[in-house]
């Protein structure tokens, strides 16, 4: 088991501070559909940083139209289309 009290949490990963980070995308990107962010990769659950309001949210869905939750309050953030 992990020493979270006296060692760096990265140092600890495989992949370091990378492995992580949620994955970082605009409302722009969130918004849309055929955009990498909803088409790869997108399970339910997934978080991702909005980088234009700074909020983090998760996805509802592994579906390209699936929507992104604000991850604080559970309000509907993003619905791809």
């Amino acid at each position: 088991m992990p020493d979270l009290n006296h060692r760096n949490l990265a140092a600890q990963t495989t992949k370091g501070a990378a492995a992580l980070a949620p994955a970082r995308a605009t409302t722009a990107q969130l918004a849309a559909i055929a955009d990498p962010i909803n088409t790869r990769g997108k399970v339910a659950g997934k978080l991702v940083i909005n980088t234009t309001t700074n909020i983090l949210v998760h996805a509802a869905s592994n579906t390209a139209a699936g929507i992104w939750y604000n991850a604080g309050t559970g309000v509907a953030a993003h619905t791809p289309a």
